[in-house]
């Protein structure tokens, strides 16, 4: 509070002397000021539960003297400061009920000062409660008791607060515009320690948002005040930012350092949310570093902590998300995939998107390495379209690497199930990669943007989907096919895109998946379609498959050269095969443009170094790893 609005010598109400016994009632009030003047100094020392006895050796007195009613001045900093020493032992609920005794008798209008000072305590503990609507509603109410007030300081500390609800709920934007007014506040009024407070929340905004550089800045700035003024508490919080920045930029060594320095301070002063908090940050930390001792001891403190409050918010589901991850990487995936599902019901149960993202995203993660691929695809869907959504809302810097980094796994995930159906027909093996790579420098040749070849790219890897689901009898069978075996293989676009129905993917897969065997005469199954009606990326895919096919070894005949196989394409062309497009394959497979790619089998890392090349303006060289003139290669089924 800015100046102390209550008269500390007041402590009875005005009745208070009128009686026979008034003396004795004033060295009542004289005992009681003192005591609440020792517990304001060991809320001040960090003593907090001294500072509670002594709050309760006042009740407790009153209530055994039969002393006359407390005086409101008496009633608000009683209850305040036990407030106050509640939430630093992180006993929120006991501490919301501390401040709901202030407003209740807090009501005339001279009472607004201690009305507005006690919406931002419950606002901050609603907050850290995981109750941000409501949060929202008591701090919207702090500013605007400190805008009638003219109370730069309360705004100011109203201003951040509001701001970190933000944080928490994704919406960087309205946090980074809330600290800006709060700052040009600060800095009008030259209050050079709310400034401070200001600028450190600030520096966590421009970390997320990808400006490191100027969240240390920030930091540091922040930081020499607080030294300056003596503030322990917020030096140690401070410190945990750039832990936490450092962290982002893999500089672990300089994060534990600063981690660490803010634990030993929490731990003195005995500040439970901010022990909590590095509990969580160091789990994080010594997680990636390799530590899991480490981090399973500090994420087991942090749990213990919340179990006993009984809190559900953000920090519940970091722990969880901390302990999935951590039983991820000793082996133990069924302990990990329901921590993943607890932290993800509890993200969503808050409403924290961007904790929810997170934790899909992992959870996709350990599904995809397991190789349960459209239970990953799931998760991967998910967490895409909430990144993408939040990229939208303006949260472009915290969400753009991410989004990447998911377009990465579901290309994993789609070469991982392409790989399925090549284990069912030895055959087969690198023919999804290469037609995806065919197809690629194909769509490039046509000029097509970074999302058109994304699509493309993806639909080639999982064009033969469906064939999970074909009998290996025939799909392996050496000889001719029967009418009623080769009207099972037929059906494999549609089971393909039958298995993939309900996962909703970055790019409109499913067109070209089932129709990559139309004819451009219509003579094509399953649908018949003609020319234009066939989706582009199908006709692109199309050729590609037939093409490698040919050039591969099949189990009923060998591979055709490069040049024998175009050959064959050429007098198709205009009856299976879009003309234009096959003229240009067909240049490109004689100017040796394609000679790396076919090959009998795809490098490790090829798919993904194709991937990086699906961006616009992204015109890499090819270097050939192998070039042969003739390959074994097979036929299309």
């Amino acid at each position: 509070m800015n100046a102390n609005p209550f008269r500390r010598g007041a402590v009875l109400s005005s009745e208070a002397g009128n009686g026979p016994d008034a003396k004795g009632e004033q060295d009542w009030a004289h005992t009681l000021h003192s005591l609440l003047h020792q517990a304001t100094e060991a809320n001040r020392a960090f003593e907090y539960d001294r500072a509670i006895e002594y709050l309760r050796t006042i009740q407790h007195i009153w209530d055994a003297k039969g002393l006359p009613e407390f005086s409101l001045d008496l009633r608000f900093e009683l209850h305040l400061e036990m407030g106050k020493a509640l939430a630093s032992l992180g006993r929120h609920d006991e501490a919301l009920l501390a401040y709901q005794e202030v407003l209740k008798y807090c009501r005339e209008a001279t009472h607004l000062p201690v009305r507005a000072e006690t919406f931002m305590h419950i606002g901050q503990l609603l907050a850290k409660q995981g109750d941000f609507e409501r949060a929202l509603g008591f701090l919207q109410r702090a500013i605007g008791a400190g805008r009638r007030l003219d109370d730069p300081t309360l705004l100011c500390k109203a201003l951040r607060n509001l701001g970190v609800v933000y944080v928490e709920l994704g919406e960087f934007e309205e946090a980074q515009l809330t600290y800006d007014e709060a700052i040009a506040v600060a800095r009008s009024h030259k209050d050079g320690l709310v400034l401070a407070d200001l600028q450190n929340n600030l520096g966590t905004i421009m970390n997320m948002r990808g400006h490191w550089r100027r969240a240390l800045e920030l930091y540091r700035d922040a930081l020499q005040i607080y030294r300056a003024e003596g503030e322990i508490r917020k030096c140690a919080y401070c410190e945990n930012n750039i832990g936490i920045t450092f962290t982002e930029q893999g500089l672990n060594e300089d994060a534990a350092e600063f981690f660490e320095r803010a634990y030993d301070t929490a731990a003195e002063i005995k500040d439970a949310s901010l022990t909590l908090l590095l509990n969580i940050n160091l789990a994080d930390l010594f997680l990636k570093m390799g530590d899991m001792d480490k981090a399973q001891q500090h994420c087991e403190e942090a749990e213990l902590h919340l179990s006993t409050e009984g809190t559900v918010n953000g920090r519940l589901v970091e722990t969880r998300k901390i302990r999935a991850m951590i039983a991820a990487a000793r082996g133990d995936v069924e302990q990990a995939r329901a921590a993943y599902t607890e932290a993800h019901k509890l993200a969503r149960q808050i409403g924290a998107r961007f904790l929810e993202a997170e934790v899909l995203l992992e959870r996709g993660k350990l599904l995809g390495v397991c190789g349960c691929n459209l239970d990953a695809l799931t998760d991967l869907e998910a967490s895409y379209s909430i990144y993408r959504s939040l990229k939208a809302e303006g949260k472009r810097g915290e969400t753009e690497s991410v989004i990447h980094s998911i377009e990465y796994l579901y290309l994993r995930t789609f070469e991982s199930m392409a790989v399925d159906v090549e284990r069912k027909d030895e055959y087969t093996k690198g023919h999804s990669d290469r037609v995806a790579s065919f197809s690629l420098l194909l769509g490039r040749r046509l000029g097509l943007h970074a999302a058109d070849l994304k699509t493309i790219v993806a639909a080639a890897l999982l064009h033969d989907i469906g064939k999970i689901k074909i009998d290996d009898r025939v799909l392996k069978k050496a000889g001719r096919l029967t009418d009623e075996e080769f009207s099972q293989i037929k059906r494999h676009p549609e089971l393909g895109v039958e298995l993939l129905r309900g996962k909703e993917f970055p790019w409109d897969v499913k067109p070209s998946i089932l129709a990559h065997h139309e004819r451009i005469n219509g003579s094509g199954y399953p649908l018949g379609l003609k020319g234009d009606d066939i989706p582009l990326g199908a006709r692109i895919i199309c050729i590609a498959d037939v093409f490698d096919a040919l050039t591969s070894d099949r189990v009923y005949r060998r591979a055709y050269d490069a040049a024998r196989a175009v050959e064959i394409m050429e007098a198709e062309s205009g009856t299976t095969f879009d003309p234009m497009i096959l003229n240009l394959f067909v240049d490109m497979v004689r100017q040796g443009d394609l000679d790396f790619i076919i090959n009998p089998g795809t490098d490790q890392d090829e798919m993904y170094s194709i991937w990086s090349r699906c961006m616009d303006g992204q015109q890499k060289p090819y270097a050939a790893t192998t070039s042969p003139s003739v390959l074994e290669g097979a036929t299309l089924r």
